[in-house]
């Protein structure tokens, strides 16, 4: 707390202030948020697996695998291919209490999920010296993510999205803040772990942070001064860690392999992309006759070869082929799907219209500012980030689909881009008041 306050300014209320909205608001909600799941109704098949998976692990100590008999099998083998970071973790609370997991605990992990990354993402934004954008994190961000509660795991994709946004954050807003390398160089570690734990939980947002994260590696190069060959060779080395991180899953995977003498399952045992990208073509009216439903692409596979096993290797070789053909014999018309289901998905939460007012209030302002701030800054840098991420779900929206399911952690880029711009309007306004008096003087 020392350091966090020593970078963060010299003046202490900035602190206290943030303390005491964390204790007296951010921690009853918490509770609260806990409370709630004991009364949520069964809403996701596989979170039925994963309790049975924890009271394996309970009786065995073998984590993502179910207990047949006297075997141990790999937990993929009954279930559908899911991220392995909801069951390993109810596995691993399993281990440690000797209780078994229940329905009611996946929600409860969900809100653990998302407070530790709202917390962790509002101490990194008052370290990068925002504390108005850490309020906004403490205060809206949890509200927000308390609206949306299920024993499914994709609420708990609010807070893995607060976890990919670090390390981003912490390469490019650090040293613009001008904090200490001691500093700098623990954020980044947190920053990589919580990348890769995200990895475990929801691969697609992994994926995003991955990208996002390079891209920011990248501009931090080009933004340093000198561009030195040690420079060079630490971007390039943090640019591998964070490749490495893509490997999480399928290591935890090997590992419980290596442990408990299991052999690797013949289903897919993280997502599988082509199955979404192909009944993603049925989200909207389309020409093919394709719906929005598992069943659909495993009928269409069984009219091809009936003996494919549903979620193996070759299941999914069979579907990417089906989907490159209609894309490359019909290109016009999946470009239409695709055009239909981003016009959609920009019209929820009117994303259309918040990002046109927040990209056209902050170009404004930041332009009005250049004679105050001609370079690069930390407001920049969020902005950049929220782009970035604002696309990559606007993507995943236009690519599988718009459903609320898998873009409501948008929200949180929503957010923080609205909130960084308010900032920078103020700074104008007080920059505005200012100048006359200076003219006078």
């Amino acid at each position: 707390m020392r350091t966090l306050v020593a970078h963060a300014g010299t003046k202490y209320w900035p602190v206290a202030g943030l303390l005491l909205v964390f204790v007296l608001f951010t921690v009853p909600h918490f509770v609260r948020s806990l409370d709630a799941a004991d009364g949520l109704e069964p809403s996701w098949n596989s979170s039925l697996i994963w309790v049975e998976s924890s009271d394996c692990a309970r009786a065995t100590g073998a984590f993502l695998a179910i207990c047949q008999g006297d075997r141990v099998i790999p937990i993929a083998d009954v279930s559908a291919g899911d991220d392995p970071g909801q069951p390993l973790a109810l596995d691993i609370y399993s281990i440690l209490t000797g209780n078994a997991a229940s329905l009611a605990d996946v929600s409860k992990l969900n809100s653990t999920i998302n407070y530790i990354g709202l917390v962790l993402l509002a101490m990194l934004l008052f370290t990068l010296r925002l504390p108005f954008l850490s309020l906004l994190i403490l205060t809206f961000g949890v509200v927000i993510s308390d609206r949306f509660q299920s024993t499914g795991p994709h609420p708990g994709h609010f807070g893995v999205a607060c976890l990919v946004t670090l390390l981003p954050l912490a390469v490019l807003g650090m040293p613009l803040a001008h904090v200490s390398r001691r500093v700098f160089r623990s954020w980044v570690v947190v920053g990589i772990a919580a990348l890769a734990v995200a990895m475990l939980f929801r691969e697609a947002i992994g994926f995003m942070g991955v990208v996002c994260s390079l891209l920011a590696t990248g501009l931090s190069y080009f933004l340093s001064n000198p561009k030195s060959r040690r420079s060079a060779l630490v971007h390039a080395g943090l640019a591998f860690v964070i490749v490495l991180t893509v490997w999480t899953p399928y290591s935890i995977l090997r590992l419980r392999d290596a442990i408990y003498h299991t052999s690797p399952s013949a289903r897919m045992e993280q997502h599988g992309t082509w199955h979404n990208l192909y009944i993603g073509l049925g989200a909207v009216e389309n020409p093919f006759g394709i719906v929005w439903i598992d069943s659909y692409a495993i009928e269409a596979v069984k009219k091809i070869d009936p003996s494919v096993p549903y979620l193996s290797n070759a299941y999914f070789v069979i579907l990417r082929r089906e989907y490159f053909q209609m894309v490359l014999q019909h290109p016009v018309e999946v470009a239409a799907i695709y055009f239909k289901k981003l016009v959609i998905a920009l019209k929820n939460y009117h994303m259309w219209l918040q990002i046109s007012i927040v990209a056209a209030l902050f170009l404004f302002a930041r332009r009005k500012l250049r004679a105050e701030s001609p370079g690069w800054g930390g407001d920049d840098s969020v902005l950049a980030i929220c782009a970035v991420f604002i696309a990559a779900f606007l993507g995943q929206a236009v690519l599988f689909h718009y459903t609320e399911l898998y873009l409501f952690p948008v929200k949180l880029f929503l957010l923080l881009g609205a909130g960084v711009t308010f900032e920078t309007v103020v700074r104008l306004v007080a920059v505005s008041i200012r100048r006359p008096k200076l003219q006078d003087a």
